[in-house]
């Protein structure tokens, strides 16, 4: 199960984060190359989503990376979150060595450019394949009407998760994004579907919720320290 697969991902990292004791320097640029990987994620999704990518030796590589790519960001995003939680819980001791505030921004922005695009990406993906989003929604009892204002809810709150910089308006869009999947989760649940119908959903409500732990941290680091 690939829901399971992102979860051990997500215990290792923080397992990781929890057993080692890396110089800062490491969580620092662990933070950075977060950023990057983050890019190329997206950049691999928009292409296996948008690109028409009909050979198979191209597309399967691909393919690979969207699931594999997934779980290393689980991994990292574990391990970073784990790693600043035990500097705050140390009181911030380390504070001089430790380049909290910084690390915890470029976490910040990894997850965001991940969690931000993959709902524009989505809603492309939507109005690409609109007509079979309509039977499907339709499966589901759910009117016409009721896909618009999905598609435009998703596309404002990814672009409001990617202006959280600007308007510090992640955590109201991420939490309007979770209820949205929750929902997802429910229609596929309620007309009798597999989980595994839901493993988008469920993915992409796990990546919200780390968001939230992450917004929660950066909230934090905006407090004096004492």
């Amino acid at each position: 199960m690939q829901i399971l697969l992102f979860i051990a991902a997500l215990i290792t990292g923080s397992l990781l984060g929890s057993i080692i004791e890396p110089k800062a320097k490491f969580d620092y640029r662990l933070a950075i190359a977060y950023i990057i990987i983050a890019l190329l994620f997206r950049i691999n999704a928009a292409l296996v989503n948008f690109a028409n990518i009909q050979n198979a030796a191209l597309l399967n590589p691909l393919l690979f990376v969207l699931t594999w790519g997934k779980s290393i960001s689980y991994l990292i995003i574990g391990y970073l979150i784990t790693r600043i939680y035990y500097s705050f819980k140390s009181n911030h001791t380390n504070a001089v060595n430790y380049p909290l505030k910084k690390i915890v921004a470029y976490t910040l922005w990894a997850i965001t450019i991940i969690n931000g695009f993959e709902f524009i990406i989505e809603t492309g993906y939507k109005i690409k394949n609109f007509d079979d989003l309509v039977s499907q929604f339709a499966s589901f009892g759910y009117a016409v009407w009721f896909l618009y204002f999905i598609m435009i809810a998703e596309t404002l709150g990814g672009i409001l998760v990617l202006l959280h910089f600007k308007l510090k308006t992640g955590p109201a869009a991420a939490t309007v994004l979770m209820i949205i999947m929750l929902g997802v989760v429910y229609s596929d649940w309620h007309k009798g579907n597999p989980f595994s119908y839901s493993y988008p959903a469920v993915d992409a409500f796990m990546s919200l919720s780390l968001m939230l732990v992450i917004y929660y941290f950066e909230k934090r680091t905006m407090k004096p320290v004492k």
